[in-house]
């Protein structure tokens, strides 16, 4: 089932965000584009689970937060994503969302399409904090999902 699947995505989606916090309270040479990234990914599924549900709380999605209330968060939003999936019917993953983005536009799209999005949003971003830490001099995470599979395979 998707919905089975999103559940899991989401698991390997905050291991990844975790694993990128880790190596940035590590690295020596940080930027600080590569905090506002991590913030950004956490502060951004936040603002999506807030308007799936609803719920009128103004986030900024480039709020900068310190690493670990970065990881704190992350467990915590992966926990209320786990939660609500769940509580789905597979069907309703095709339930229409009305919101307005952080301009003001009105959209409309499937629970299945944002959690796509979310998914891939994190990955977009945790690809750009690795190449800065690399650009840096750091060693930058390894957060593909196939090292994540073989991480929790053994």
């Amino acid at each position: 089932m998707i919905k089975d699947h999103f559940v899991h995505l989401f698991k390997y989606n905050d291991w990844a965000t975790r694993e990128a916090a880790r190596c940035i309270s590590e690295a020596m040479n940080n930027q600080q584009r590569v905090y506002d990234l991590l913030s950004h990914i956490v502060n951004s599924q936040t603002i999506w689970l807030n308007r799936i549900l609803q719920r009128n709380m103004v986030i900024d999605p480039w709020e900068n937060l310190v690493v670990d209330k970065c990881v704190e968060l992350s467990v915590q939003i992966t926990s209320e994503w786990i939660n609500f999936l769940e509580g789905l019917e597979e069907a309703e993953l095709e339930k229409r969302i009305k919101y307005k983005n952080n301009k003001g536009e009105s959209w409309e799209n499937t629970i299945g399409d944002i959690v796509a999005h979310i998914i891939n949003h994190s990955s977009y971003h945790r690809a750009q904090i690795a190449q800065l830490m690399r650009q840096s001099g750091d060693q930058p995470p390894k957060t593909d999902y196939i090292a994540y599979k073989r991480q929790f395979q053994k």
